[in-house]
Order: structure tokens, then C-alpha cells, then sequence
């Protein structure tokens, strides 16, 4: 009963790291699409350069998400010939060969496993500042625009204090 719960668990993290992956592949697939639309008409030399590198994080991002789907792939097909090897065998006292060779399949199935988290880990991270490059970006491109010039026929709003002072 305990064995089916866990098989269970493991199984629907699992698929929620799947989901979460594709959900992130495609938001910076999304966000790629997004900045080229936006920026079709800008040379090179008009465009901030935080926007390119919002759209470099974005393209590791989903480069990273791919490797992490194949990295999962592979640790999970590992891990099953691992299984299809070794899950019959009972413990094998410590010092014997064929103790030491489940100690070492157990170590690359564990290795496996660990790249995908790894691959995941900088996914989310470089979607993220993507986004704070391409934040920055817009933020350069507004502090670029001189403010307005008030005219001298427009009185200057009076505000707080002040304007109890007027009255």
C-alpha cells in the first residue's frame, strides 16, 4: 500500500515538472515573439541594449527548458533499465564485486537525475531576468525622452501646502 502511494507521489511530481517546463517554454517562446513584434521597425543602433539581452535570456531559457525535457528523458530511461537490471537483486554484503558495481549504477542513475533539476533550476532564472532586461530596456528608452517643456501660459499646478497658502 505505502509502495503505490510513493509510486504515486513520484508520479505526479514528476508530471508537474513536466507541466511547469512547457509552461515556461512557452512564455519565453511568448516573450521572444513578443520583442521581435515590438522591436520590427528599430535599427539596431535606436534599440536599447538591454532589449537583446532580454531576448538572449529568453532564448536560454528555452533552450534550457529543451535540455531539461531531454536530460529528464534520459535520467527517467536510466533509472528504468536500472530497475530492469537491478530491482530483483537482494543487498549484496559490502565487499563484494557485485555490491560495488550496484553502488556505481546507482551513482550514474542519481547523477542522471540530478541534470534535469539543474537544467530546470536556469530555466525559470533566465526567463526571469529576461524579463528585468527587458524592463530596463523600456526604462532606458524612457529616460531618454526629454520631458516636456511647460509653456508660460499654463500656470504650474500648486499642490499639498501650497495651495492652502493661495487660498
Amino acid at each position: 500500500m505505502a509502495g503505490t502511494a510513493i509510486k504515486e507521489l513520484i508520479f505526479e511530481a514528476h508530471k508537474g515538472q513536466a507541466q511547469f517546463a512547457y509552461f515556461l517554454l512557452g512564455g519565453s517562446g511568448g516573450a521572444i515573439a513578443y520583442a521581435l513584434h515590438e522591436t520590427a521597425g528599430i535599427s539596431l543602433a535606436d534599440a536599447p541594449w538591454p532589449l537583446g539581452f532580454a531576448v538572449a535570456f529568453w532564448a536560454l531559457s528555452f533552450a534550457l527548458g529543451c535540455f531539461g525535457i531531454d536530460a529528464r528523458q534520459d535520467g527517467l530511461l536510466t533509472n528504468a533499465s536500472f530497475l530492469r537490471v537491478f530491482g530483483d537483486v537482494p543487498p549484496q554484503p559490502a565487499n563484494s564485486p557485485g555490491a560495488q558495481v550496484v553502488d556505481e549504477a546507482t551513482e550514474s542513475v542519481k547523477k542522471d537525475l540530478k541534470k534535469p533539476v539543474t537544467f530546470f533550476r536556469w530555466q525559470k532564472w533566465t526567463l526571469f531576468a529576461g524579463a528585468l532586461a527587458y524592463i530596463a530596456g523600456h526604462v532606458l528608452q524612457m529616460a531618454a525622452i526629454p520631458p516636456a517643456k511647460p509653456t508660460s501660459a499654463t500656470p504650474k499646478p500648486v499642490s499639498g501646502l501650497a495651495a492652502r497658502a493661495h487660498l
